[in-house]
């Protein structure tokens, strides 16, 4: 049986050829395979769990309602996909070929494969071996993970490291050595990173992604939400309304939004609050908007919570960071984002827009006219977890914006040539628009918990 050996030196082998070959697409929800090695194919129109026997077997899956499922210790298998996909217990290897798609794989040693296109392979647990493939790859490692090999690193490829605190390449390059034909990067005291058929003279820094460096940012902003400081027209840090929202409140419709967003200064709906604050966390609540209140707010279907600071708050670059707990409800489109202090549009920087659907995207996005037009600088790249509180930040200096997770490089853009003046920071809860209609109604509503909300600006070392 083919194999490759680790970063370890254990091998780690390849599924078997198959001798068995079954299609479920007109099986009903559960299909068995045999014995032997097996091919098992799903089918986009089918939702049904596959499972493998004891030999080693391929899954082919075509949908999310194509579920493979193997015990323990029944061979080596296989999941092959062109959607993003992570690994699930007891399958050993996961090939997935679909540009702008994650690989990720589970607590066993894996053998993660990408296609052509961009992969981001994350192994997770055990010591895996990554393969990206053609196209600019991202890896992804980090402390806990164990120890990686990268087969086929490129120049177009990156690594996002930063958890291990590396602020710079040349701590980058101090821990590299090499050995025989291959780099090992010392991670930590016992987790390191290999890169094969590589000399320590073929890297450069952009391949690698690291932590910031907060030693020369000087704090101008916090609020850890012990209380709700709101605006009351002399002293406060938010206003729960744009400047240029209605008495009642506001939303933003040309985005297909379906939320009102409530004023906490308009009497006739004080009976909805969406905001409440706990242990040092403020809680923003998406719901159903009651029967009686929807004629005060122009008959939408969801009430939420916006908070600005337009009022209060306006810097020109630094570093702006906020430490939330996400929603899970699909339909709903938490975001913590910059605004021009003049009223103008665009520009627009969102540090950190999702869906609820879709927990391992990022939405990191730059709006501006710098061509006369409408057009957007930024990266969605994914990440493997983002339940619970988790920081997104982003660093907006003259030349650069650079965005972050969890301290941690994840994307970066040119600086538009109109993102030069200074902007206020507005975070909420958005129902609809690209997160699509509540599934449910909202029948459960979704809250957006922020732990603090931060800016910094730069020292002489970013300038």
């Amino acid at each position: 049986m083919a194999s490759v050996l680790n970063a370890k030196g254990v091998p780690l082998f390849y599924s078997g050829s198959s001798t068995r070959w079954y299609s479920t697409t007109n099986s009903g929800p559960v299909f068995y395979g045999s014995p032997n090695n097996d091919s098992i194919y799903g089918d986009a129109n089918v939702t049904v769990t596959m499972h493998g026997g004891k030999g080693d077997d391929i899954f082919y899956l075509y949908s999310v309602n194509n579920k493979p499922l193997e015990l323990l210790n029944s061979g080596v298998d296989t999941v092959s996909t062109w959607m993003s996909y992570r690994l699930p217990a007891n399958i050993e290897n996961l090939t997935v070929t679909g540009d702008q798609h994650y690989a990720f794989g589970n607590a066993l040693n894996n053998i993660i494969t990408g296609g052509a296109g961009q992969q981001t392979l994350d192994g997770l647990k055990g010591d895996d071996v990554l393969k990206g493939g053609s196209g600019a790859d991202i890896f992804v490692v980090a402390p806990g993970n164990g120890s990686d090999l990268i087969l086929d690193f490129s120049p177009e490829d990156a690594v996002r490291i930063g958890r291990y605190g590396f602020t710079s390449f040349e701590q980058i390059q101090a821990n590299m050595v090499q050995s025989g034909t291959d780099v090992r990067l010392n991670l930590s005291a016992t987790e390191f990173l290999v890169f094969a058929n590589k000399t320590v003279g073929e890297f450069s820094a952009d391949q690698f992604d690291l932590a910031l460096d907060r030693s020369h940012l000087q704090l101008t902003f916090a609020d850890e939400f012990n209380t709700l400081s709101l605006w009351n027209g002399s002293s406060g840090k938010w206003d729960t309304n744009f400047w240029w929202g209605a008495e009642n409140g506001s939303s933003l419709a040309d985005n297909g939004e379906l939320q009102w967003y409530i004023d906490a200064d308009y009497a006739p709906t004080s009976s909805v609050n969406p905001f409440s604050i706990q242990n040092g966390v403020l809680t923003i609540t998406a719901a159903k908007a009651p029967e009686a209140i929807q004629p005060l707010i122009n008959d939408y279907d969801y009430t939420s919570g916006l908070l600005t600071t337009y009022q209060t708050f306006s810097q020109t670059y630094g570093y702006f960071e906020i430490r939330a707990d996400m929603p899970e409800k699909q339909g709903v489109w938490p975001a913590f984002w910059l605004l021009p202090a003049d009223g103008s549009w665009p520009p627009e920087l969102d540090v950190i827009e999702m869906t609820g659907q879709e927990q391992n995207k990022l939405l990191l996005t730059g709006h501006t006219n710098e061509t006369g037009a409408h057009t957007t600088v930024g990266a969605t790249p994914f990440v493997s977890d983002t339940a619970g509180f988790h920081t997104y930040g982003v660093l907006w200096t003259e030349d650069e914006l650079v965005w972050y997770f969890d301290n941690v490089e994840v994307a970066r853009a040119a600086t538009p040539a109109d993102m030069h003046e200074p902007m206020y920071m507005l975070v909420d809860l958005a129902v609809g628009g690209m997160a699509g209609t509540p599934a449910d109604g909202l029948a459960t509503p979704a809250e957006m918990r922020v732990d603090y909300v931060h800016a910094y600006a730069l020292g002489d070392w970013y300038m």
